[in-house]
């Protein structure tokens, strides 16, 4: 019987910022610190000079503020209390799932060598945390792009000590896109290894950015909308687009929270300008759309719109499941009931959807 994966699911790492990075000598000053001692952790603060963690909705969490019931806040719980969470994907029928942080770009993103201490921080950290349900919970790594020449080496550390199955890949960092040579060593590790990557946006970004701006309304709508697939969209620019397809064909890359349609677009619009590029503005030999057909996967989401035409162009193999739990916008508990029921889909590619891909792509 097919196994059932779930994709992507978030930890919150926010609660215990001083317990993850707990920074030692040279690093030491960085230590995050706590605000407060609430008897709730979902209202922990702290004080840190990391960059782009902050979520003006972080209320919607805290039990006293009963956010559509209070459902939602009471199911954070699954974000640390791994017992809980095993028990929730047992409710929801996941067999196996891909764990990520909720603050990505902290381990991610901060640049130099604090940005390499933080990304062994926090997998050390998860790997201690799922320990005794490893067959259960997946771990994706995250990568200190922050420092591209670290990436490497940390996924070799992650894969062979640790055992993670998977890799992050940010979809731009703040000085850099993805086709710089800098990441070059990366991503021949990562075919070396034979590790998928996950591309999974954090929703910042200079454009989104913009509309945080004081005496405006809250901004986390606007930039919800736009930074999944804006972020998500960078780094497909940057594979595609700069060639590092052509130079690594075995990259296996996972595109997160755009929809199965999101691709779409993206194929026929860098085909179309393909046409005019490649004389004298592109270098690329291969067509963009079969580069993304080869490279590329994509998860999808429960309620978008009819998905038989997504594979009418794109390959049935490269969709997947992917939950979002314990977040506010995650179908939790009917993901993998909600595909199921779906009448555009034949049973067949359900069963691919809901883990026979996963499996192929996490080489499990």
């Amino acid at each position: 019987m097919t196994l059932v994966i779930d994709m992507d699911s978030h930890l919150r790492d926010s609660y215990f910022l001083d317990e993850i990075y707990d920074l030692k000598g040279e690093f030491a000053n960085s230590k995050p610190k706590r605000r407060n001692n609430p008897d709730d952790i979902r209202e922990v603060e702290f004080e840190h000079p990391f960059t782009g963690s902050s979520a003006e909705h972080d209320w919607i969490y805290h039990k006293k503020t009963n956010w559509l019931g209070g459902e939602i806040a009471e199911r954070q719980e699954g974000g640390f209390d791994m017992k809980r969470r095993v028990a929730d994907n047992d409710k929801e029928g996941i067999d196996k799932q891909i764990v990520f942080p909720t603050k990505i770009s902290i381990p991610a993103l901060e640049p130099g060598n604090l940005g390499v201490e933080l990304a062994r921080c926090y997998n050390n950290w998860v790997h201690h945390l799922v320990k005794g349900r490893e067959n259960r919970l997946l771990p994706c790594a995250i990568m200190p792009a922050g420092k591209p020449e670290a990436m490497a080496d940390e996924l070799r550390r992650c894969v062979k000590e640790l055992g993670f199955k998977v890799a992050h890949l940010t979809p731009y960092t703040r000085t850099r896109t993805l086709d710089e040579e800098a990441f070059f060593p990366f991503f021949a590790a990562a075919e070396e290894l034979d590790v998928a990557l996950m591309c999974h946006p954090n929703s910042g970004g200079p454009m989104q950015n913009m509309f945080h701006k004081k005496g405006r309304p809250p901004a986390h709508f606007p930039n919800h909308v736009l930074g999944r697939p804006f972020n998500c969209t960078m780094g497909l620019a940057g594979l595609v687009c700069g060639g590092v397809f052509e130079r690594f064909p075995k990259l296996r890359v996972c595109f997160f929270e755009c929809s199965a349609e999101w691709i779409l677009y993206w194929m026929h619009r860098m085909d179309d300008d393909f046409e005019f590029m490649k004389h004298g503005f592109s270098d690329l030999k291969t067509q963009p759309s079969d580069l993304i057909r080869r490279n590329v996967w994509v998860t999808c989401e429960v309620d978008e719109g009819k998905m038989d035409r997504v594979f009418e162009e794109f390959p049935d193999s490269h969709v997947l499941m992917a939950s979002d739990y314990p977040h506010y916008d995650s179908e939790f508990p009917h993901t993998v009931s909600g595909i199921r029921a779906r009448s555009d889909l034949s049973d067949k590619r359900k069963e691919m959807i809901l883990g026979r891909n996963a499996e192929e792509l996490i080489r499990l």
